[in-house]
């Protein structure tokens, strides 16, 4: 065996004086070691291997370290977005945190003025990675990961939306379930004082809930011109419900309350539940049954899974469901057909399955086109009609749009309109007392305007 074809040039090995018999294993692998040590290529390569396994260990060593360290003193949080405080979470961090994130992500929507005057708002919220932020004298690490999954997503009044699944890993040295609890509600502080500033508004989306638009402005019960004592009596059975669910509980009833408003439209049926609702500082949620998307099974879920502290209301559900008596005599030729059918209503509203906990308002302009048994006591409880404007109310609404008027043209408007034929819904008063915003004369001047 010729040992030398191993090197090449000076580096060769020359064993051929070598007699093999007369050295030991031992001293011909001493002897190759030497050699290709004193190769500077190879002296040189294993020297490298050697940094970076010896790297590789120190990098190893630090993680398992870290790791350790992190768990015996660091407390994390973990939050994804199918929690409803993820959102409150990470505004409060980019708002309040002494130093803002500059990685950052926006989001944008479009918003109407009360003028009706369309503009783009964006909101900027930290990016995917890593930050860091001062909370309470203590340094905060924050990772903000996205997945590839898609999950459904809660907003604060828990209704719900596809989304790609985020997570946001909050840590920190010490620490306790104190100081994150503190934290929490500091992060949704801000969130339910705009919540309870505004009127939100949710909508269905075939088989899920989101929020339509930013918060309204709430509206007062004073702004909506009933007759008298309509609203006082709404008010107080709402207000005597909300108060009682121990007596409910007590007694084995279903905690829920349901309210008819019929009557013409423009009588303020809507404005009337978005007036109470601001009122006892609770959502809308509106569900449309004229969706020809919805089943059954859909709607009972929504039914269930409404956001909570929301008024649900079922609009002009003379449209979706005629009475099965007149389904041949029907006078009403706006009607439409539903995919949701009658008994999958009637189970959602008040089967062994419906959710407590609810108050439900359905409005209808024909209250003679709707199915006795959608009406029927324990599915209605309370039943109000709400129609076009006697005089008391053509005073207040008058009164309401003139500071300071005289009561001799309060007066002199409310017999001008008595004197038609016709009868006006609250909606053909306001139209011409707002074309006659600045001059209760010119509103009196004009009345004949209103036939």
């Amino acid at each position: 065996m010729d040992i030398g074809n191993l090197f090449c040039d000076n580096q060769k090995m020359d064993l051929s004086n070598i007699k093999l018999n007369n050295i030991t294993q031992d001293e011909v692998f001493q002897l190759i070691v030497e050699k290709l040590f004193a190769n500077p290529i190879f002296s040189g390569g294993a020297l490298l291997s050697l940094a970076g396994f010896f790297w590789y260990f120190v990098d190893w060593a630090w993680s398992i370290g870290q790791r350790l360290f992190r768990e015996r003193y660091f407390t994390s949080l973990e939050l994804t977005n199918e929690n409803m405080t993820y959102r409150w979470v990470v505004d409060h961090i980019n708002k309040n945190s002494k130093w803002e994130t500059r990685n950052l992500s926006v989001e944008s929507t479009l918003d109407e003025n009360e003028t009706g005057v369309s503009t783009l708002k964006h909101k900027f919220i930290p990016g995917l990675g890593n930050h860091y932020f001062y909370y309470k004298n203590r340094v905060v690490y924050f990772e903000r990961t996205r997945d590839k999954r898609n999950v459904m997503v809660l907003d604060e009044r828990g209704s719900s939306l596809s989304k790609r699944m985020e997570t946001v890993t909050l840590s920190t040295y010490g620490g306790s379930i104190e100081f994150w609890r503190q934290f929490l509600d500091d992060a949704s502080k801000e969130c339910l004082d705009a919540m309870d500033k505004g009127l939100t508004i949710h909508t269905n989306r075939s088989d899920y809930w989101e929020e339509s638009g930013s918060p309204r402005r709430k509206r007062a019960m004073e702004t909506v011109i009933l007759a008298d004592g309509v609203s006082e009596s709404l008010h107080d059975d709402v207000k005597s419900f909300l108060t009682c669910a121990s007596w409910y509980h007590d007694r084995g009833i279903p905690y829920r309350r349901g309210y008819l408003l019929y009557g013409p439209p423009g009588t303020g049926k809507s404005s009337f539940i978005a007036a109470l609702a601001s009122h006892f500082g609770y959502g809308i949620a509106m569900l449309s049954l004229t969706n020809k998307f919805l089943s059954d099974s859909d709607l009972n879920y929504l039914l269930n899974n409404a956001p909570t502290k929301c008024f649900i209301i079922l609009e002009d559900i003379d449209a979706a469901f005629k009475n099965r008596e007149k389904v041949e005599n029907e006078e009403n030729k706006n009607t439409v057909d539903s995919s949701i059918t009658l008994s999958g209503l009637l189970n959602a509203i008040d089967g062994i399955a419906s959710s407590e906990e609810r108050i439900l308002f359905m409005t209808t302009n024909y209250k003679e086109h709707l199915d006795s048994a959608i009406i029927r006591p324990g599915r209605i409880d309370f039943q109000v009609y709400l129609g076009h404007c006697k005089p008391e109310m053509i005073k207040k609404m008058f009164k309401r749009f003139y500071e300071n008027v005289s009561e001799e043209l309060i007066n002199k408007f409310s017999e001008a309109t008595s004197k038609f034929d016709k009868t006006f819904s609250p909606a053909e008063l306001q139209k011409h007392l707002i074309l006659y915003k600045d001059s209760p004369e010119a509103a009196i001047e004009h009345v004949n305007d209103l036939i």
